[in-house]
This record gives structure tokens, C-alpha cells and sequence, in this order.
């Protein structure tokens, strides 16, 4: 095996620093640490930001990719005690949870650049649409509802050499508006956020599991007071409010 240069080296070095330097933070801080995949960063951040304006405790926010990396960072070993992503992802994931905090129904969402305009999924077989993008369909939720979409509806085949996957919600809509992508699946939030920079989008909500999103309570953390103080608020009219500010609908499902 060829050893590492040295700026590699100093790379790992960083990387390893600032990753204890966030779970020292997680085991000192005053409330809890949550994290999400980015596709849902701004949300949780309001939400963090909210309950420490009601209860003066400021929560960790632990944000670093994909559900499915933030899956195995919490498997190796970090300070999370919540984690916030659909709910069959992370019971599959093979990680322990204790509990799982229903926050609404998301709607996967199929938006495309300015100068362009579709009526239907099915507009996506029209020349113009030659870049079509959606996230890792391994390790985002949206990816896998794209994917399955396009599977039940007769897409994937058609469309494959036109389609693109990158890492996650965050990235294809950056390539969205920048031109690179003529349409793409995304999520609600950021489409309802970011509308402006684009030419138009629909919500897709037949052809895939509903995704059920969740505060998931990791598995030694249920009986931690901070905890338990957060998932107390998810039931306040704020975080209501901003569960539903995020395209978020409201569930009747067991906890």
C-alpha cells in the first residue's frame, strides 16, 4: 500500500480533528445533538434556533452529508441523540432506535430550471429535458422516491442516459439553477425556499412509499432530559409551524 504525502497526511489530520472537536461539543453542550442529511439542514436549524429561544438551551447541530453517512458516523461511535430523516430508512439502517417522533408526511417534488416548462412527469421524454438529475438513491430518501417514481411510471429505462446522481438535495438543486441540470427531484423545502431561481416545480406524490419523516430518538438516548424536553416541544405551535413552513403535512401516526 503506497503510504500517504504528506498534504494527505495533514488532510486526515484536519478531518479527524474537527470530527472529535464536534462530538466533544455534543458531550458538553447543554441540549441535545441532532443532526439530518442537508436536504433538511435549514429546517432542523429553525427548529434548534426556536427551542433555544423558549428553553435558553441550545442543541448541537451536527450536519456532514447523506443520511446514510450520518447513519454511519452514529454507528462509529458520535455523540447524536436524534436523528431527523424519513422513518423506513432508519429502521433499515440497521442502527439502533429507542423512539421515533412522527413530524409530517414529505412529498417528493420534480422542479426544472427557468426557460423550460413542464405539465407532467411524463414531459420529461421531451428532448429539451437532456439533464435530469435526483440524489443518491442509496443514501437519500429523495433519491430512492425519485428512482421509484420513475421505475413505476415507466421513466428509468427511457430517461437513463439522461440522468445524473449526485450526493444530495442540496447539490442537484444547486446544479438546478445554475443551469447544469434541466430538471431535477428535490424536496418541498427547498423548493418552496428557492422557487424564485426556478422556472417552475410539482409536487409527485403517487408512485413511491410515503415518506414518513421522524425525529429518531437513538437507541440509550430516551431517558436523557434534553431529549425528552425536545421532542416536548416538536408538539408546540412553533415547531409546528415550522415543521409546516417546510412543506411538512401533518401525520395521526403512533410514535
Amino acid at each position: 500500500m503506497k503510504p500517504l504525502a504528506l498534504p494527505e497526511r495533514f488532510c486526515l489530520l484536519c478531518a479527524l480533528v474537527a470530527l472529535h472537536l464536534i462530538f466533544a461539543q455534543a458531550a458538553c453542550a447543554g441540549g441535545p445533538a441532532i443532526t439530518t442529511g442537508l436536504g433538511y439542514k435549514p429546517m432542523v436549524q429553525q427548529l434548534c434556533a426556536a427551542y433555544a429561544a423558549q428553553t435558553g438551551m441550545q442543541p448541537t447541530e451536527m450536519y456532514s452529508g447523506n443520511i446514510g453517512q450520518i447513519i454511519e458516523q452514529a454507528r462509529a461511535g458520535s455523540s447524536v441523540s436524534i436523528i431527523v430523516s424519513e422513518k423506513a430508512s432508519l429502521q433499515e439502517s440497521g442502527l439502533a432506535f429507542a423512539a421515533y417522533k412522527p413530524l409530517g408526511e414529505a412529498v417528493l417534488v420534480l422542479a426544472w430550471r427557468k426557460g423550460l416548462h413542464l405539465a407532467s412527469p411524463q414531459d420529461l421524454n421531451r428532448p429539451e429535458f437532456a439533464r435530469i438529475g435526483y440524489p443518491d438513491a442509496k443514501a437519500a430518501i429523495y433519491g430512492r422516491a425519485a428512482v421509484a417514481f420513475m421505475k413505476g411510471n415507466n421513466l428509468f429505462e427511457p430517461l437513463k442516459p439522461r440522468l445524473s446522481m449526485l450526493a444530495t438535495v442540496p447539490q442537484v438543486f444547486s446544479y438546478l439553477v445554475s443551469g447544469d441540470l434541466d430538471a431535477a427531484f428535490v424536496n418541498e423545502a427547498v423548493a418552496r425556499k428557492q422557487g424564485d431561481s426556478l422556472g417552475g416545480w410539482m409536487e409527485v406524490r403517487d408512485g413511491y412509499t410515503p415518506l414518513l419523516l421522524v425525529a429518531g430518538v437513538v437507541a440509550g438516548q430516551d431517558n436523557n432530559a434534553e431529549v425528552r424536553s425536545f421532542l416536548q416541544f416538536l408538539n408546540t405551535p412553533e415547531a409546528q409551524r415550522i415543521l409546516a413552513g417546510n412543506g411538512l403535512r401533518p401525520v395521526h401516526a403512533a410514535e
